[in-house]
């Protein structure tokens, strides 16, 4: 086998990894399965990278299948808040009402991530066939506007100093490994800037509290990792 076509067998038998553990997908054929193989886009990010638009098909649909990406708007003064984290099994892209929406402007990757990339049409015949698949899809819809108003219930109503707290005890536990010093890492390269847009603050008002968790023993941190050294006291500040 030349090098060339071995490359190629190489990143075809990853695709289809991907898609055979990707949960929208499971109960499919084997066979249907390789033709979704063929007929996708895999498409890979490095951390702070952004997906490009496809110029001859600005519509498409896109799925993660591994890694976490954030959706930031910015707002009327042109500061950037990220409105909700994505993450694998997560649906977007030109869906029925959302042709006008430039997701490549708003989606960035924080952590390595695989996205599949497929066009209406595709998906439309997907759908067809298998109409469970339709029915995932709705769930995963369902669980992104639960996400969406439990973070508009938390920016109405919760201070600063507790909307964070939330966020490093979520993002440690869904993303972050232990320590051996017993402590718990967050998983992810993140910055104050990152930080005051996951929790709709200011970049001014993270550095306070951070500063005020770590004098406290919550947090130990350096120029871009931060590490839990106290998580069930950052979990009781949540409460």
């Amino acid at each position: 086998m030349t090098e060339p076509t071995r490359q190629h067998s190489t990143i075809s038998d990853e695709k289809l990894w991907h898609l055979q553990h990707c949960p929208l997908f499971s109960g499919i054929s084997r066979q249907e399965m390789e033709h979704l193989r063929d007929v996708t886009v895999m498409v890979k990010l490095e951390p702070e990278s952004r997906i490009l638009t496809d110029p001859d098909d600005p519509n498409a649909i896109w799925f993660i299948k591994e890694g976490l990406m954030s959706l930031t708007y910015g707002d009327a003064d042109g500061k950037d808040a990220t409105v909700l984290l994505l993450g694998p099994g997560d649906l977007f892209g030109a869906m029925g009402g959302a042709e006008s929406i430039d997701y490549s402007q708003n989606l960035t990757a924080l952590k390595p991530t695989v996205l599949c990339r497929m066009t209406q049409a595709q998906m439309e015949g997907l759908l067809n066939k298998h109409p469970e698949i339709g029915y995932r899809i709705t769930k995963f819809s369902w669980r992104r506007i639960a996400r969406l108003q439990q973070r508009l219930a938390e920016i109405m109503t919760k201070s600063v100093r507790v909307r964070l707290a939330t966020i490093l005890v979520n993002l440690s536990t869904d993303y972050g490994e232990e320590l051996p010093d017993g402590g718990r890492s967050v998983g992810l390269t993140i910055t104050h800037d990152d930080l005051a847009r996951l929790v709709g603050s200011s970049r001014e008002m993270v550095s306070k509290v951070m500063a005020k968790f770590r004098d406290q023993g919550l947090i130990r941190a350096t120029r871009k990792q931060i590490e839990i050294a106290d998580l069930p006291a950052l979990q009781r500040l949540t409460e």
